[in-house]
């Protein structure tokens, strides 16, 4: 198990007595302890330090994406404003749902589009473009200039993360039981490798009341 220190530059995880917590900021309630519970042999197969790192990916894949998909509408002619709305609906579908779309085949594509210097590049180069109004010559057409302003204001929504903590905040006001939008891929992330090794033992629904379990004791905690 990687225990880097902080502030290497490097991603990192560290599991503690009651979760994992990464160099991303996501905390994970669950323990290798619970995984072989609930899967076991899973470790044997895949290393933990692979799983979490890719669930990691998959937890911040509606900034990038969202990013990318208005640059696109940009690119394709469709007007900044609804380009910039399309781009919105979709990351709060995307990212209310991301557990849902966890497709392990998927992963190593996901983490070359959500690299911070690929994104950074592409988002610089772009608003470059578009702000000197370059002709989209195989379109013939031209992007206005409004873009500019509004990939600007996106980058700041979704890869800075503003949306996100919105959106975090928002779900921890909610009453009830829940779990948590990392817990849920984690999960999801498990049962697709465990489904892939054929090793799934039935448990996984007591799994997951385990997961909503440690996150509403957490949860709770916090307020007293």
């Amino acid at each position: 198990m990687d225990k880097r220190s902080r502030g290497t530059g490097k991603w990192h995880m560290l599991e503690l007595p009651d979760g994992i917590t990464t160099s991303n900021g996501n905390w994970y309630h669950i323990t290798v302890a619970h995984i072989e519970q609930y899967v076991p042999g899973l470790l044997k197969r895949y290393p933990l330090e692979r799983m979490i790192k890719e669930a990691d990916t998959w937890v911040k894949s509606a900034d990038g994406l969202s990013l990318v998909l208005y640059f696109v509408l940009i690119y394709l002619n469709i007007t900044p404003w609804i380009a910039a709305v399309t781009a919105c609906v979709f990351y709060l579908i995307w990212f209310l749902n991301t557990s849902a779309f966890v497709v392990i085949a998927a992963t190593p594509l996901l983490k070359i589009l959500l690299n911070d210097g690929f994104v950074y590049t592409i988002t610089g180069v772009l608003l470059i473009g578009i702000s000197v109004e370059v002709s989209v010559l195989t379109l013939g057409g031209s992007i206005a200039f409004s873009a500019v302003w509004l990939g600007i204001a996106l980058f700041f929504l979704f890869k800075v993360g503003l949306l996100r903590i919105a959106l975090l905040f928002l779900l921890k006001k909610r009453s009830g039981v829940y779990i948590t939008m990392q817990d849920r891929v984690l999960n999801m992330l498990l049962i697709r490798y465990g489904m892939k090794a054929g090793i799934l033992t039935g448990k996984i629904r007591a799994m997951e009341e385990e997961l909503i379990r440690l996150a509403n004791y957490h949860k709770t905690r916090k307020k007293t």
